[in-house]
Formats: structure tokens, sequence, C-alpha cells
């Protein structure tokens, strides 16, 4: 048994949030690498959850039109990813191997049970650790339909609330109708959170001595490439893109381009994350604390 040191004593609700999302994205690259956009975290949970006889492409899409409004084609090459990685199996009404379409079925293979699995058991290790246990080598912690459902639940309430704080900020630029949706498109995505939130912890908002609240754009693309995987002018757009939305203010730092989270978005992101605490606390509830109880009675 060995203490987490990256959850500090009487850290803030905000902080302590964002600790356990952004560890939650380490555990998923870990066990899907590359696998990082949201469309291929829901087909990875449809098709570990589906029924044997698998899950319709079609049940996907409306589940990811419904989130995100992905179209049918975003949907397929999504769910041709899983299969490219080996963790899923496309096939047709007769469980005959076919091409993708917006007509297949998915269904899991062994590789994506395993890893789906040990990410399972790792997230719930990382969740008890953010409320201050001891951080099993091995936990004994339940990886059963039941706490899939609360990863999974838990993660479509911090999305809602994401969805609400972009909207938030983005409506403070007056920005046109169509300018706003199509902001709220991309800002859903894991890559514009992630980025912001790399902005967050730099901030006053995700630290008390913040040693450079701003950061120039090569350093946002060095630090994020391991989880984004994006050159640089893609990066550059991304942070152009927050900029005209209200999430970032530009700055010049040795003459070069810098950004920083405008007090706005930061104030709404840490209210965001801190009214998801009471959720994180459920979850940890149900997943770790009643599996501490059963388990000592079992061995009785």
């Amino acid at each position: 048994m060995r203490m987490n040191p990256r959850y500090a004593e009487h850290e803030p609700d905000d902080r302590v949030v964002a600790r356990f999302l952004c560890e939650y994205h380490k555990i998923w690259q870990r066990h899907f690498p590359g696998l990082n956009k949201r469309a291929h975290w829901h087909v990875i949970f449809s098709a570990r959850t589906g029924l044997k006889e698998g899950v319709s492409c079609r049940s996907v899409h409306r589940t990811l039109y419904g989130f995100y409004g992905t179209d049918i084609r975003t949907c397929i090459e999504r769910i041709k990813d899983c299969e490219r990685d080996g963790f899923i199996r496309i096939v047709d009404s007769s469980n005959r191997p076919c091409v993708a379409s917006s007509g297949c079925m998915i269904t899991g293979t062994s590789e994506l049970n395993e890893s789906f699995d040990r990410h399972c058991g790792d997230t719930l290790a990382e969740l008890r650790a953010a409320f201050g246990g001891l951080y099993p080598d091995s936990p004994m912690l339940r990886r059963d339909r039941q706490a899939i459902a609360g990863i999974f639940n838990f993660l479509g309430a911090y999305d809602q609330k994401w969805r609400e704080t972009s909207e938030l900020v983005v409506r403070q630029k007056g920005l046109t109708p169509a300018h706003v949706n199509d902001a709220m498109d991309h800002l859903v995505t894991y890559q514009y959170w992630a980025i912001i939130m790399l902005l967050w912890w730099a901030s006053p908002f995700g630290g008390d001595q913040p040693r450079s609240p701003a950061l120039v754009i090569d350093e946002i693309n060095s630090r994020m490439w391991d989880a984004l995987h994006l050159g640089h002018l893609a990066i550059k757009e991304r942070v152009d893109n927050l900029i005209r939305w209200g999430f970032f203010a530009e700055q010049t730092i040795k003459r070069h381009k810098a950004v920083a989270l405008t007090p706005i978005a930061g104030s709404a992101t840490s209210r965001s994350l801190s009214e998801a605490k009471p959720l994180l606390e459920d979850l940890y509830a149900k997943l770790v604390l009643q599996t501490a109880e059963v388990i000592p009675a079992r061995l009785a």
C-alpha cells in the first residue's frame, strides 16, 4: 500500500475534481492509446456494456449525435479506429464480419474486456486516492456493471456541466447564434477541454502561487503532445479559437505570442468543477466505501 502524492490534504473541491479528471484521462490513454476523442470513449463503453450480439452503429450514432452533434460518417470513422486497434469487431446482424456502415453492429473483443476492466480498476483506485485513502497496488475494487455505470454517469454529468460552462463563457462575447453553435460543437471535445485545463492549472484558480499564468504557444504544444498529438498549427488554431470565444486573453512573452485564462473562464471552470464534487463523493461512497464494507464481511 502507498499514499498517492498527487492529492494535497485539504485541497479545494475544484482542484480535487480537476486532478481526478486529468488523471482519469491519463488512465484512459494508458489502456486505450490514441483513442482520445469523446466518440472513441462512447464506442468503447457501448461495446463493453452492450448485449452479447452487439450494439448497432445507429444506436451509437444516436448517442453521439445527442451529446455532440456527431454525424454518421464521423461515427463510422471512430468505430473503425476502435476496430483497427483490436478492441471491437464489426459484424452484420448474422454475426459475420462486415465493413463499417450505418447498418453494422459492434461487439467487444477479449482485448477490450481486459483493457477496460484494468481501466476500471485503475479509475476506482484513483477515486479512492482522491479522498485521502491508501492507493493499493492491487486494489480489490469492483469492476462490475454498477462500477461501469457509475463511472459513465459521473463523467456524463460532468460533461453536461462543462457544456453549461462553455455556453456561459461564449455568450459573454456577444457572438451570433451560428458562431455560438460552432463554438459549442468544438468546446465539448476533449482537445479543447484539455487545452483549457492546462491554462486553468497555470492560473491562480489552479494553484495558489502560479509561476506563469500565461503560456506561449510552443509550450502549450509541447505539454499537450502526449495527450493530443497535435502539431503546432493545429494547437495555434485551437488557441486562436479560444481567444475568439472568450476563454483566453492574448499576451506577449519575450516577443512570443502567449495566452492566459480569462477571469470569467477561470471562475466558471472552477465553479463547474466544484459543483461536480458531490457527484464524485457519491461515486466514491457507492463504489469504494461499500466495497470496503463488503469484502471484510465476505472474509469473516
